[in-house]
């Protein structure tokens, strides 16, 4: 069913205007769920048409004049023509579609628009010359812009200074929220065990694409199996499909990437990164880990003074995607070995537990609630790493929250049984390395997903234990 989205469905349709048109751009990484979101929106507004087309990704050996046929054959369709649009070039088979829609609320969504007209170079300043004359003076009307391709959008749209101010709402779609999937999922949610349903969220996170292939009534290693480790599976060579083309010109070095964070044991800076790649690091770097980013693919994470309560400039890659993460560090070890029928990892326990920290971070409005603290009072959230020096000693916190005074150091721990007393002490160990600051104090938290003994809550040790899985209910 579809869930969630209640915030950029209302932005979509409050942006209509009476007195004229509105453009708007929709991005998010493939599989999110853009189309779903566009074509639900004549649901959630009053008399409201949709006009949708979208692309394919280009094909070397296609012309601009079969692109422009094939995407006039496109425009009868969705009108219902008897005859074939006028396309003898782009501008005229836009002017004529614009032309076409003659009622009021009246979306125009050209889906996948990274991938249109790529044979020709003056698209975008010839779909900016029509929308000045001729899509601006329509009232209630509105075209919404939507693709994969993030940082083509951006530097052809966003930054494009033709397009500047024009642009009411800007959106990029990303993961559902748990509490979006009981609505999602229907009643057979209240009937799966917790930690099941936290562990395939782990693996392949809130994407809705891949939330529809997994079946409630079978555990999580049994839906991983069939879905990732059986060569047949929908996720077992997913990561190549969804990455063709995505970044354009820039997809191998983009994917190598990510391969290379998600294959490496240890935390990368900019500069570990080219140098495992073989590479000598430039500005072609920072600008790829600024779109993958921005896409949702990997977190920089940053180096946090306590004392100072200021952001390093250094930082490290993790990669942030939990499919994308759990395809390198599972998926992709068992695929091109001449297996009959790979099987799951060994580790498969231990890489889950590092998925569940990506699915904390990825749901932290909901620890923050949890902890009754509002996000404008947070001065850093993150992973937190310290390095070992000769004063101190190394330090690593899954989550670190640092609210005015008090600092929230966050264990994550993703365990089938119960937990034990030993994070007690595991927790205790990191406070005692972390450096104190005068009136600054620290507080344990316990974030977890099924359930903890009764010698750890008699304790009393936690400010708070926090069920993530609580959070589907929330």
């Amino acid at each position: 069913m579809f869930a969630g989205r209640k915030k950029e469905i209302k932005q979509v349709i409050e942006s209509f205007s009476r007195t004229k048109g509105t453009l708007n751009v929709i991005r998010g990484r493939r599989r999110i769920g853009k189309t779903r979101l566009i074509k639900e929106l004549p649901n959630f507004g009053k008399n409201i048409v949709l006009r949708y087309l979208t692309s394919t990704p280009p094909a070397e050996k296609m012309s601009d004049v079969d692109e422009r046929r094939q995407y006039a054959e496109q425009v009868k369709s969705e009108f219902g023509l008897p005859y074939m649009p006028p396309h003898a070039s782009w501008r005229e088979l836009f002017s004529f579609m614009g032309d076409l829609c003659i009622e009021k609320n009246t979306i125009l969504a050209i889906d996948e628009v990274n991938w249109l007209a790529t044979k020709s170079a003056a698209f975008m300043s010839m779909f900016f010359e029509l929308w000045e004359n001729q899509f601006t003076r329509k009232k209630a009307f509105m075209v919404i812009l939507s693709g994969s391709l993030s940082s083509w959008i951006e530097d052809n749209i966003l930054m494009n200074k033709g397009f500047v101010g024009r642009i009411s709402v800007a959106i990029t779609l990303k993961e559902l929220a748990l509490n979006d999937l009981p609505v999602f999922f229907g009643a057979r949610i209240r009937k799966t065990p917790t930690i099941d349903l936290i562990k395939m969220l782990s693996a392949v996170g809130a994407v809705p694409r891949y939330l529809e292939e997994l079946d409630l009534t079978q555990t999580a290693e049994a839906n991983l199996s069939r879905l990732a480790f059986d060569k047949s599976g929908f996720l077992h060579d997913e990561f190549e499909k969804m990455f063709y083309d995505l970044f354009s010109r820039e997809n191998k070095f983009y994917r190598n990437i990510l391969e290379a964070i998600g294959d490496s044991r240890e935390l990368l800076t900019a500069k570990d990164l080219s140098a495992k790649m073989g590479l000598t690091y430039s500005g072609r770097y920072t600008q790829a880990i600024e779109v993958l980013e921005e896409v949702g693919f990997l977190r920089r994470q940053h180096t946090w003074d306590i004392s100072s309560r200021k952001v390093g400039k250094k930082y490290v890659l993790r990669l942030s995607d939990n499919y994308t993460a759990f395809y390198f560090r599972a998926i992709a070890k068992t695929r091109g070995k001449g297996l009959v029928q790979p099987a799951p990892p060994r580790n498969l326990t231990s890489v889950l537990g590092l998925q569940f920290e990506n699915l904390v971070h990825n749901n932290l409005a909901f620890i923050l609630a949890r902890l009754n603290i509002e996000t404008r009072d947070v001065a850093f959230a993150g992973p937190y790493i310290q390095t070992q020096t000769t004063r101190r000693k190394g330090c690593q916190v899954d989550l670190l929250i640092h609210v005015r005074n008090r600092v929230y150091v966050c264990e994550c721990k993703l365990h089938a049984g119960e937990i034990g007393r030993s994070v007690i002490e595991e927790v205790d160990t990191r406070i005692a390395r972390l450096p104190k600051a005068k009136g600054v104090s620290f507080h344990p938290v316990l974030i977890h997903a099924n359930t903890v003994a009764d010698s750890v809550m008699e304790e009393d040790y936690f400010d708070a234990i926090i069920n993530l899985g609580d959070g589907v209910f929330a």
